[in-house]
């Protein structure tokens, strides 16, 4: 009787272990699930491509969220000749196939770039563009203020016949515009405008240098309100009867504060022309925010990571 309780709770044990065995044999469903919807942390990023008039224009990519010095090598990518279908067909990548980006990395702000010996091939035409398109790609990265390009170990400012700096800056500007009459009370400002590029809007900087010594923001709201541009492809949204009622920073934030006409047959616009806006603010000022107001009543806020 002993012997048949024992052979029973042997055949009973080995029989709940097959099937325990064959249950964890199984594939989850949920593991397998797991791997297919696997998350990608991306962030966003801005290059600057050339349009059929030879002006970089600004254009938003996602690209994976790395380290700082891949997401610089990421951007060069973008910007090197290629068959990216990612790339609008009627924009131009601007730095030679065959140039190659050595090394790349942050230190204290400054990005430092060193390139292959065919960078040296680049034309003294063609190398303020392509300079710019890369510098002005990698302000738009938050921790970097400051650029220093070289090629082979030799920084680029004396290797072509061009005023190049050591460290490339803001101040260098993109897209320039010279619309002086002599030398007194000249001001360099950024506007950004809206291109419309195959039925898509895109947003163009424009470097002016005038002669106007008045706060940035009223040259920038007065030439997106100009019915009058010198280039044909660029769109100023701002109607003219619109007008800047007060302006003010507060704890990294610019206040605008228009009358109700900003409103006035603009509506489906409205959301291009605050982009137009708050490019160019943010591209001329050191501010996180920027609040929208008509008549003292906030109808929109953009923040410089919302709009990159």
């Amino acid at each position: 009787m002993i012997k048949k309780k024992a052979l029973r709770k042997i055949i009973i044990t080995t029989f709940v272990f097959f099937i325990v065995l064959t249950i964890c044999m199984i594939p989850s469903k949920n593991k397998k699930d797991e791997k297919i919807y696997t998350y990608v942390d991306t962030v966003d990023v801005s290059v600057y491509l050339n349009n059929d008039y030879n002006q970089l224009t600004k254009v938003n990519f996602k690209v994976a969220n790395n380290n700082l010095d891949k997401i610089i090598r990421l951007i060069i990518n973008k910007l090197t000749i290629s068959n990216d279908a990612t790339i609008p067909n009627s924009l131009v990548q601007v730095i030679p196939e065959n140039v190659k980006l050595e090394e790349a990395y942050v230190d204290e702000g400054i990005a430092y770039l060193d390139f292959s010996k065919e960078f040296l091939d680049i034309s003294d035409e063609k190398i303020e563009n392509i300079v710019e398109s890369i510098i002005y790609s990698l302000f738009d990265i938050d921790k970097i203020n400051g650029v220093s390009i070289y090629v082979e170990g030799k920084n680029i400012s004396n290797l072509f016949d061009k005023n190049l700096p050591d460290i490339f800056t803001k101040q260098y500007g993109i897209n320039k515009r010279v619309e002086l009459k002599n030398l007194d009370d000249v001001s360099q400002v950024i506007v950004y405008y809206v291109s419309e590029i195959d039925n898509d809007d895109y947003y163009v900087p424009i470097t002016k240098y005038v002669n106007d010594n008045r706060d940035k923001i009223k040259i920038i709201i007065d030439e997106l309100s100009s019915n009058y541009i010198y280039e044909s492809n660029l769109i100023s949204l701002l109607d003219k009867n619109v007008e800047l009622l007060n302006y003010e920073i507060i704890n990294d934030e610019m206040i605008l504060d228009f009358n109700n006409s900003i409103f006035i047959d603009k509506n489906d616009e409205l959301e291009e022309l605050v982009y137009s806006i708050s490019y160019s603010v943010f591209a001329n000022y050191d501010v996180k925010n920027v609040i929208f107001k008509a008549e003292g009543k906030e109808f929109m806020k953009k923040s410089a990571k919302d709009v990159e």
